[in-house]
């Protein structure tokens, strides 16, 4: 049986599908952009890959689908783009659907669409402890989601709980253009600290965060590969939706300032302005809710 899965973008929503993608009952082509394929070419053998969004590459885009000649195509992109592009591919069943996915997690959203397929396996939910080797600080955003950048007081707040509590170097991670924002957040931090930003590709990244004892991140696609390699992660909010975004497994935690949000619902859309979203944000129930992935 022949099956295609789609996820084109972003980042963090291709590594939040793993999980499920993982779980088929076959082995599928996946359907996606080069960012796609750049994360999962470690994990999947076959690629029709969407080169950019211009007409003549969703024109070819199709054209390969036409001759994969799928029995099953599963759509967890479910937009106007993807569902234009899969019912031109003539696959014999197609799965998709469409969602509010503000209002609960990804992950319901895409178990809804596979589900029906019959194609879905148990999630693995297995973990096996990570080596007390360090912890993975995921401080930036990219430029256009300042608002989800934490006060430099409150990162050094957090290097100086976990220094205390685990006694660990820190890694710092973030993509070339947050170079300039971690060197500056590196020497205000507790303990040691190895900055990486801007120097590791995507597979790179995603060895590093599959390897560290914790990750504490913002809301970022670090985050929600952290959390699909089974490491212990908190992810960090307040300009964003916690409950759509939250990342993956029974190992991870998310942390939010609850004098901001006091009734524990998060914005009822995402923020672009940056303001006091982290000043009272305390992860230490978050730290002590891991403990046992923590050991």
């Amino acid at each position: 049986m022949k099956v295609g899965v789609l996820r084109f973008s972003a980042l963090g929503d291709l590594a939040l599908a793993l999980p499920f993608i993982r779980a088929l009952k076959v082995k599928p082509v996946i359907l996606t952009m080069p960012v796609g394929q750049a994360l999962y070419q470690d994990e999947f053998e076959t690629f029709t890959v969407l080169k950019d969004k211009s007409v003549s590459a969703q024109f070819r885009f199709v054209r390969e689908l036409r001759r994969l000649r799928l029995d099953a195509l599963i759509d967890l992109q479910s937009n106007d783009r993807s569902r234009l592009l899969t019912r031109f591919a003539r696959a014999a069943r197609l799965f998709d659907r469409q969602f509010e996915s503000h209002r609960y997690p990804a992950v319901e959203a895409w178990q809804r669409i596979i589900e029906p397929s019959g194609l879905l396996g148990p999630l693995d939910l297995a973990f096996t402890p990570k080596p007390r080797e360090y912890i993975v600080l995921n401080v930036g955003s990219s430029p256009v989601w300042l608002s989800k950048r934490l006060p430099d007081a409150k990162w050094a707040e957090i290097s100086a709980q976990l220094q205390a509590r685990f006694n660990l170097p820190f890694v710092l991670t973030g993509s070339a253009d947050e170079r300039d924002y971690v060197a500056h957040l590196a020497p205000q931090l507790a303990g040691r600290v190895e900055n990486r930003a801007g120097q590791t590709s995507l597979q790179q990244l995603k060895r590093l965060l599959a390897g560290a004892f914790l990750t504490v991140s913002t809301d970022s696609a670090a985050m929600q590969i952290s959390a699909v390699m089974k490491t212990p992660t908190i992810g960090l909010f307040g300009a964003t939706n916690w409950i759509r975004s939250a990342p993956f497994g029974p190992w991870s935690r998310t942390a939010f300032d609850a004098t901001v949000y006091p009734d524990g619902k998060p914005p009822a859309e995402n923020i672009r302005a940056c303001g006091p979203y982290y000043d009272h944000l305390d992860i230490a129930p978050a730290l002590d809710a891991l403990a046992p992935y923590l050991g």
